[in-house]
């Protein structure tokens, strides 16, 4: 809303207040605050409100439920928080809108977590292309997990109850301390060179620092390098860590990795061996009661006369396609028989003695056919073929000859002809 100039006229105080929430969220905005958490509380709606406060100055704060949240704090304990100033008018208080709240020493560790994941990113460890997928039905499954943890038990506990066929290979490894991240590169460099189907990583949850090799560079690396499919089950399902974008698959919890090595379990494979006995069962017993339908029909004739009938029917079928047949052989035979003659006849009209017998002869020169572009001389001898007649004939005189004007004395293949009658 727009607000008059309150140093020059009276404002009412609603407009007061506008003025105030807009000079702290305008001029302030976003801040990051260190204090100690007093009388925090959870209202019946889901959001929470406590003061932040130190040895000089307390502000009130209040946190959305939409926001979340891993862990509630507790009295006393010193957080950083992030969030917006602004004013609540009903009171005229101002307060802190929380957006994010975590324990105070915590802030380098997400540093430091979001360095790595840029980095990794940028080497493209994340890339789906790189990911392998689940096998469906895997024979020996490996995990990596702490022996005392209660992930363990869940996630044997849920194999077992899902697929007791299934061999599981475990590895115990520390997945907290300083020698944890160490230990679990090991570990999963041993589970890969063990020929598992698929591996398991994880733990239960717990807070950032708890989980912290699960964030560290040695251990993403061991994953990477594996060529066995990793499936990576740190924490709770608001728990995300380096392993989780670096594994083939993140699963949200222990249990639920544990249901993704089962998707096929062994309820579905007993009722997909009860569907197969039954369909087998069934067209058994179609088969037996054919055969004493066709047992029966013997006994009393009426197979007898069902062969007899389907005899005729066959024999009547193949009278039809056999007549069907020399129909198409007969009207093919006619088809080959024209063309054959058409053939004939065209070879017999380019045969060069044809024009013989219209009274043409061949000009020959020892014993060779004269082209026409071959002149002739006086005195040349040559020889003259007509159709029933050689004759040798000495050449008196040569005078040259225009036919041109009667172009019908020259006809294709003819050239070396001469009519003679």
């Amino acid at each position: 809303m727009k607000i008059r100039d309150i140093r020059s006229e009276a404002v009412t105080v609603g407009e007061l207040t506008q003025a105030i929430k807009g000079l702290l969220e305008e001029g302030l905005g976003s801040v990051i605050v260190v204090g100690e958490v007093s009388n925090y509380k959870v209202a019946s709606s889901g959001h929470r409100y406590f003061t932040l406060k130190d040895d000089d100055a307390a502000i009130s704060c209040v946190m959305w439920k939409s926001r979340s949240l891993q862990n509630d704090p507790r009295e006393g304990d010193r957080v950083v928080v992030g969030g917006r100033l602004t004013v609540y008018p009903p009171r005229g208080n101002y307060q802190l809108d929380v957006h994010a709240l975590r324990p105070e020493g915590v802030g380098d560790l997400y540093a430091t977590f979001e360095r790595l994941k840029q980095a990794l990113a940028e080497r493209g460890w994340f890339d789906a292309a790189g990911k392998t997928s689940i096998p469906t039905m895997p024979r020996r499954v490996g995990i990596i997990t702490s022996p005392t943890g209660a992930a363990l038990h869940d996630m044997l506990t849920t194999i077992g109850r899902r697929n007791p066929l299934v061999e599981v290979l475990f590895r115990p490894a520390l997945v907290q301390g300083d020698s944890a991240a160490a230990d679990v590169a090991r570990a999963i460099a041993e589970m890969d060179a063990a020929g598992v189907d698929v591996m398991i990583v994880g733990r239960g949850g717990g807070s950032l620092e708890d989980l912290w090799s699960f964030n560290t560079e040695l251990v993403a690396a061991a994953i990477h390098r594996a060529t066995t499919p990793i499936i990576s089950a740190v924490g709770h399902e608001t728990d995300v860590t380096i392993a989780d974008f670096v594994a083939d698959v993140r699963a949200a919890t222990p249990t639920a990795a544990a249901e993704l090595v089962t998707p096929i379990t062994l309820t579905m494979i007993q009722a997909d061996i009860d569907r197969s006995a039954k369909r087998m069962c069934d067209a058994l017993l179609d088969r037996v009661q054919e055969l004493r339908r066709l047992a029966e029909g013997f006994i009393d004739g009426t197979a007898a006369d069902r062969l007899t009938e389907r005899l005729h029917l066959r024999g009547q079928r193949i009278d039809d396609v056999t007549g069907r047949m020399q129909v198409h052989l007969r009207h093919r035979v006619q088809q080959l028989t024209h063309l054959v003659d058409h053939r004939q006849e065209h070879l017999q009209s380019m045969h060069p003695y044809r024009p013989l017998r219209l009274g043409y002869a061949i000009v020959e020169r020892n014993g060779s056919p004269i082209p026409a572009s071959a002149p002739l001389a006086p005195h040349d001898e040559i020889t003259l073929r007509r159709y029933n007649q050689t004759a040798d004939v000495v050449v008196h005189q040569v005078s040259a000859t225009d036919l041109s004007s009667n172009p019908h004395h020259i006809q294709h293949g003819q050239e070396n002809s001469s009519p003679l009658d």
